[in-house]
């Protein structure tokens, strides 16, 4: 359909070009820019020949009439050829819903099993072992640099004595006579 439609346009296009062409310039037998007529012949060639040549007279004004023709242009219906295709159709799964039943499952529940454990305990014996000590014994070195000792000097802090005091107690007796 597109090629025909194509090849149509072009025909079109080709057609309105040549009626174009004869009416700006062109001669009868449609040869662009020759100026004279004949086949060889013209007002500035010197090929000779033709009718035309190099004649003195004039040539006669060309009028071109632009003719219009429909041109039927067929238009093809598009049919649509049905083709077979695989149509899915949604078949319904059983679905397994639980349903709770309770029935009794053993379970293993390990019991413990005395095994006689065997330790030997050892109980360590202290014995003292002699061994040399040996003892540093002082001896003076002479410094070249006289080095200030600290001595302290305890310093008497008075201490407050507790002084026991004797306390009295006043008792006064009220008689109702006044």
């Amino acid at each position: 359909m597109k090629s025909f439609v194509c090849v149509a346009l072009l025909c079109v296009l080709a057609v309105v070009n040549a009626g174009f062409a004869s009416s700006y310039g062109g001669d009868e037998h449609g040869s662009y820019g020759n100026y004279g007529g004949g086949y060889e012949g013209s007002y500035s060639s010197g090929y000779g020949g033709g009718y035309g040549g190099d004649s003195g007279h004039a040539e006669p004004i060309h009028h071109t009439v632009e003719i219009e023709k429909p041109v039927p242009i067929p238009v093809y219906k598009h049919i649509g050829v049905p083709i077979p295709h695989s149509i899915p159709v949604p078949i319904p799964k059983p679905v397994a819903v639980p349903v709770p039943q309770p029935y009794p499952v053993h379970i293993h529940v390990p019991q413990p099993v005395a095994v006689p454990v065997i330790r030997t305990i050892t109980i360590p014996v202290e014995k003292p072992v002699p061994y040399p000590v040996e003892k540093t014994v002082p001896y003076p070195i002479e410094k070249p640099v006289p080095i200030p000792v600290e001595k302290h000097i305890q310093i008497p802090v008075p201490k407050p004595i507790p002084v026991q005091v004797p306390v009295y107690k006043v008792v006064y007796h009220h008689s109702k006579h006044h």
